[in-house]
C-alpha cells in the first residue's frame, strides 16, 4: 500500500496532469524583445507549446521559458487575442488608413502566418472562444469612450467562417468603465472580462453568462494586459490562469521617463467568483 502511494505521488510530481500539479514558475520574456516605445502589452493567449502576446503593432510567440520564437508586424491597434484549435485569433481596432475606426478579426496559424480575416463595421477589443462561439467586444456605446460609461457593445461570431451569429448587443453592467472590454477569456462555463475601472469601487474583473449577463463581480483585481487559462498539462484540474504584467525601466536618455523593458507572466486561480493570486 505504501509503495503504491509513493509511486502515485511520484507520478503527480512529474507531471502537470493531476489536481495537485505544481504551479509553473513566473516567466519573464527575454530582454530586448519588446519595442520600448510600443506601449503596454495588449493581449495574451496560451497553447501547450508556446504563449503569444501583442503590443499594438506586433504579435509575438515565445516558448515557456520566455525565449522569442517569432514576431510579426500586425495592424495597429491589435489588442486582445485567443487560441483555439491551433490558431491565434486577434482583435483589431483600426487606427490608421481608410478603414480607421473599424475593426478586424485576424486568424493566424500557430507559426503566425495569417490565414484569414474579416473586416467589421465597428472597432473591436476583447476576444475569446467558448464552446465554438467567438465572443467579441466592440467598444463603448458612449463617445469619447475614454469618458466613464456603463454600456459596451458585444457580438458573437462563428470562429470558422467569421460570420456573425446575431446582431450587436449592448450590455449595461450597472457600473462605470473606461473604453471597452479590454481582455476576454473563459472558465469553460462563463465569459471572463477585464475592464478599466470607471469609478473607484467598480469591479475590473467580471464573469458573464453566455447571454452576457453579469454573474460574478471581482473587485481589487485587474488583468487588463491579457490573461488566459493555462493548458491542462500545466494546470492539471486546477482553475489556473496566467496574467501578463508589462515591465518598465528608466529611459537611459531621460532617467525620469519609463520605457517598456519586457513582460512577465504570473498566475492566479479563479473559481466561483473568487480570485487567488499565486505568489
Amino acid at each position: 500500500m505504501r509503495k503504491t502511494a509513493i509511486f502515485v505521488g511520484a507520478l503527480c510530481a512529474a507531471a502537470f496532469g493531476c489536481l495537485g500539479a505544481e504551479v509553473p514558475a513566473p516567466v519573464v520574456v527575454e530582454k530586448g524583445v519588446l519595442n520600448p516605445a510600443g506601449g503596454h502589452v495588449q493581449g495574451f493567449c496560451a497553447s501547450d507549446d508556446a504563449f503569444y502576446f501583442t503590443q499594438m503593432k506586433t504579435l509575438y510567440k515565445c516558448d515557456w521559458t520566455g525565449k522569442l520564437l517569432k514576431k510579426v508586424p500586425v495592424v495597429c491597434h491589435t489588442g486582445d487575442i485567443c487560441f483555439w484549435e491551433g490558431h491565434v485569433y486577434t482583435s483589431v481596432a483600426v487606427y490608421q488608413g481608410p478603414d480607421r475606426g473599424k475593426g478586424i478579426i485576424q486568424v493566424f496559424d500557430a507559426d503566425l502566418n495569417l490565414v484569414r480575416e474579416a473586416k467589421l463595421e465597428k472597432s473591436t477589443d476583447g476576444i475569446t472562444i467558448l464552446d465554438g462561439v467567438l465572443y467579441l467586444g466592440m467598444g463603448s456605446n458612449h463617445m469619447p469612450s475614454k469618458e466613464a460609461h456603463r454600456e459596451n457593445f458585444f457580438r458573437r461570431y462563428d470562429p470558422k467562417t467569421l460570420a456573425p451569429l446575431g446582431p450587436r448587443q449592448i450590455v449595461d453592467f450597472g457600473y462605470m468603465t473606461h473604453y471597452g472590454a479590454q481582455d476576454i477569456c473563459h472558465d469553460g462555463k462563463n465569459v471572463l472580462v477585464s475592464f478599466y475601472r470607471g469609478e473607484k469601487d467598480a469591479p475590473a474583473f467580471v464573469a458573464f453568462d453566455r447571454d452576457l449577463k453579469p454573474v460574478k463581480l471581482v473587485r481589487g483585481f485587474e488583468a487588463s494586459n491579457g490573461f488566459d487559462l493555462l493548458p491542462r498539462r500545466m494546470r492539471g484540474e486546477r482553475p489556473l490562469y496566467a496574467r501578463v504584467q508589462t515591465l518598465t525601466e528608466p529611459d537611459p536618455a531621460k532617467p525620469k521617463k519609463k520605457v517598456i523593458s519586457s513582460c512577465r507572466l504570473t498566475y492566479f486561480e479563479y473559481a466561483d467568483g473568487a480570485v487567488k493570486e499565486i505568489k
